[in-house]
């Protein structure tokens, strides 16, 4: 039988996610129903989703979807989607409940130390959701970008595999220390210690060993590239860059920050090197025309533009 896609799985999670709400409206249910009758991958998809949720155990007893803030809801609706094209012994018991959630705010950056000894280091506007079983230690990433030192799960009788989760499928640490970043429509995996095999939700399995890095997507395409340590300076609040772009780099230094920061394309492709420290956006951005021929405006604190000079 035909795998289904991934685009079909996130459709159907949303619209089980969508039927599982109390304030469903006739309408929705209708429409719902037109889409199972669309296609028989859609009804394929649709009935994987009702499996899972019944294997599973989608909501405990007594809440709707109604009670759930946005990102939760989301988050549930990730891994609903993740399920329906991934092999169930991939997606353990509760992985689609709310779970408790770690985060870090703009700017901001945090480490935990996790029940079995990883340590989890979360970088500026990242959430992430923990849970642990018997079967595995999952790290579900619903934004921004972790880096994971895997611990020896000496909690645990018997060794658990250690999976972080994202948009576009699951890696599985061998022992590892790396770096996983969520982007827009890729995930980007960068293994600084140790091997990671990437599973990807509609693609073949692969791993990564020291000193790789790959930027792949939901069918697992991509090329493997060179990890660079220094990529992973964020956790000593740095930023480290060598002939980048200019508008590379006002791309990587806005995530620091919060509002808009634009350039203009007279100066986007005008590099520059060399290590910045994060704690302190502006006076980043006040340096740039001692280095560059370029000028900083500021419309207010949160809009700022850098052109050439």
């Amino acid at each position: 039988m035909p795998r289904i896609s991934p685009e079909v799985a996130r459709q159907a999670a949303h619209w089980h996610m969508l039927m599982l709400d109390e304030g469903v409206s006739p309408a929705q249910r209708e429409a719902c129903t037109r889409w199972r009758a669309a296609a028989p991958e859609h009804e394929r998809a649709w009935q994987k989703a009702e499996r899972v949720c019944a294997q599973l155990g989608l909501l405990p007893p007594g809440l709707a979807m109604g009670t759930l803030d946005r990102e939760r809801r989301q988050a549930m609706k990730q891994l609903l989607a993740l399920a329906i094209v991934v092999p169930m012994g991939y997606v353990g018991y509760r992985q689609l409940l709310p779970q408790p959630a770690y985060a870090t705010a703009v700017g901001q950056h945090r480490q935990f130390t996790l029940a079995d000894g990883t340590v989890l280091e979360l970088n500026t506007d990242t959430a992430v959701s923990v849970h642990f079983e018997e079967q595995q230690r999952l790290i579900t990433l619903r934004r921004g970008e972790i880096l994971v030192d895997s611990g020896p799960d000496a909690t645990s009788l018997r060794p658990r595999p250690l999976r972080v989760a994202s948009e576009q499928g699951l890696m599985e640490a061998l022992g590892t220390r790396f770096v996983v970043r969520q982007c827009e429509r890729s995930t980007q995996l960068s293994v600084l210690q140790g091997a990671v095999r990437v599973m990807p939700v509609d693609g073949p399995q692969r791993t990564l060993d020291a000193g790789q890095q790959l930027a792949f997507d939901a069918g697992g395409q991509g090329n493997v590239d060179v990890a660079r340590e220094q990529d992973s300076l964020w956790t000593h609040g740095q930023l480290v860059v060598e002939e980048m772009p200019l508008q590379q780099f006002l791309n990587e230094l806005g995530r620091y920050r919060s509002g808009w920061l634009r350039c203009q394309p007279e100066a986007a492709q005008l590099h520059i090197s060399g290590t910045f420290q994060l704690g302190n956006t502006d006076a980043i951005l006040a340096a740039l025309p001692a280095t560059l021929p370029v000028k900083v405006d500021y419309r207010t604190r949160y809009w700022v533009t850098v052109t050439a000079r």
